[in-house]
């Protein structure tokens, strides 16, 4: 091969290279904006405040003897029940939420023991609720310390509610 032919297709590759390839070269090219602006997150968050309290709701009292957990002892039977308003901030496309108890540390100490939410007598542990900015949740929690407790278990079992946190966790519509 001559020294003219080498070169020729030296250029050549040279020029495929630069061209981005064989037949990939467009002469005429465009970009233009698409509709929107800054997409931004939105807020969620539960405020409870102090202003909630913790009655006994065992059959015999119908919820009118008013209790204090950190001093009072509950026994086989007794259910107590914390009943607070609580207000969302929601702001935001889907908002779906479960309620729920965090014990924080704390565990219920066996079977014998139950812990539920609700808002509104709706259970909300397992059931998501809609959720708004600005709503005002009914939120229940009840303890309830089962009456078929045999012997004597759970004799001076506790359950902090000190460390109790209710919880908010937004999750997908269905």
């Amino acid at each position: 091969m001559n020294r003219k032919t080498k070169g020729a297709l030296a250029v050549g590759a040279g020029a495929i290279i630069l061209l981005g390839g064989a037949g990939s070269f467009a002469l005429w090219s465009d970009t233009e904006a698409i509709a929107g602006g800054d997409i931004k997150a939105g807020q969620f968050g539960l405020n409870c405040g102090t202003g909630g309290a913790w009655t006994d709701d065992s059959p015999t009292t119908n919820g009118v003897t008013v209790v204090n957990p950190a001093t009072d002892l509950m026994a086989p039977g007794d259910i107590w029940e914390y009943a607070g308003n609580c207000t969302v901030t929601a702001t935001g496309k889907n908002m779906e939420a479960t309620l729920g108890v965090d014990l924080g540390s704390n565990t219920v100490p066996s079977d014998n023991f139950t812990v539920t939410t609700s808002v509104d007598g709706q259970n909300t542990t397992t059931t998501p609720i809609s959720v708004s900015n600005g709503d005002s949740l009914a939120v229940t929690v009840r303890v309830n310390f089962l009456e078929s407790t045999p012997n004597l278990e759970d004799v001076g079992a506790t359950i902090s509610v000190s460390g109790m946190n209710v919880t908010l966790n937004q999750v997908r519509p269905s």
